[in-house]
């Protein structure tokens, strides 16, 4: 068996102790891609719940899906991996009465599930393994060169939805699935903080936004394209919004709480005369087998520690900053930096961080 499976393995022995189980189920998608190092269980591409589920123990795995899905699963995702199969016709509903007979103790279930107990297994997706984070900077990599390529490629008078099924398709080419895709231009990038594509044309301007997952993982990254000169207002307010990203992302450090960071944030929205814009959208927080495990705040007492990943997205009406960064031993690394965008050069009293400028085309 891998030996990132063992390890993660040894994180879910140590906290069916804690809780005092005889075994836990992995339902969630994010938790199967976590536990298997980035294997899927879903079909549809936007659901929480997997279509094969894990039931660990402390002495074995098993998978537990039905006829329809086994083929696959048993021969694509879980080949080389001794877990143990249980299987049911589609049209049946024994498994849990498989699991019964498995376990005669108390179970756990990262979803609600009948008499099951309730675990919280995304606690234990933390600190990256060298592992996860290898595959998240390839991630990171592939996902900002796409991003690049398709904003560099739009055209005035594209469809917002063109630009992002050219993003989908470059995106799917690499095998990564772009689970959020937000395209607004013109007087929708300040109207919506949220900006669903719609078959509006671009005209001067057009933010585009990116989810992007491969092997479970998630990298988050906006980018914005301008047609001719820049008015002075949004380059005075884009430039703002790469100050508060760069004290985010500055203060994002191994002994740092959530909630220290996000003041440091809220300090340089004062700083650079915006004072109230981060009233209008949440400024991210902790991702990775998830877009956000939760929008960080104040009030969050949570320790920083190496290997964690977070993307943060400050915006001030009309622009936004954000790229998304893994935690190391003393500061952090952006992963979805592309040094072919325009950078923006900030300086701090922590050095000088790159922040992507507004492409002018």
């Amino acid at each position: 068996m891998e030996k990132e499976i063992i390890l993660k393995w040894e994180r879910i022995k140590k906290l069916m102790d804690e809780e005092k189980l005889d075994g836990i189920l992995l339902n969630k998608v994010s938790n199967f891609s976590w536990f298997t190092g980035g294997k899927i269980n879903y079909v549809g591409l936007h659901t929480e719940k997997g279509v094969c589920k894990l039931l660990i123990t402390k002495d074995k795995i098993y998978y537990l899906t039905n006829n329809i899905e086994y083929p696959r699963i048993s021969e694509e995702e879980l080949k080389n991996y001794n877990f143990e199969p249980v299987l049911e016709n589609w049209y049946e509903e024994k498994l849990d009465e498989k699991i019964r007979k498995i376990i005669n103790g108390r179970i756990g279930s990262d979803m609600p599930e009948k008499d099951y107990l309730p675990v919280n297994i995304e606690k234990l997706h933390f600190p990256l393994l060298t592992e996860e984070v290898e595959r998240y900077k390839e991630l990171g990599k592939e996902a900002s060169k796409i991003m690049t390529e398709i904003c560099k490629e739009i055209r005035q008078d594209e469809k917002e939805i063109e630009i992002a099924g050219r993003l989908s398709e470059k995106l799917w080419r690499k095998n990564i699935v772009g689970i959020v895709i937000l395209i607004a231009s013109d007087e929708r990038i300040e109207k919506f903080r949220h900006p669903v594509p719609t078959e509006k044309k671009v005209k001067k301007s057009v933010m585009v936004v990116l989810g992007a997952r491969k092997y479970g993982l998630i990298v988050s990254l906006t980018r914005i394209v301008h047609f001719g000169k820049l008015p002075e207002d949004l380059k005075r307010k884009h430039f703002a919004v790469c100050k508060v990203d760069t004290a985010l992302i500055s203060s994002t450090k191994k002994g740092k709480t959530i909630g220290e960071v996000f003041s440091e944030g809220i300090k340089t929205y004062r700083i650079t005369g915006y004072p109230d814009e981060w009233q209008k959208h949440h400024q991210g927080g902790p991702t990775g087998y998830m877009t956000r495990y939760y929008r960080a705040t104040k009030k969050i007492n949570e320790i920083i520690k190496e290997n964690y990943a977070f993307a943060w997205n400050p915006s001030i009406t009309g622009t936004k900053s954000e790229d998304t960064i893994i935690t190391n031993e003393e500061n952090q690394i952006i992963i979805t930096e592309d040094k072919n965008w325009p950078l923006l050069r900030i300086e701090t009293e922590k050095g000088e961080f790159l922040r992507p400028d507004i492409l002018i085309k």
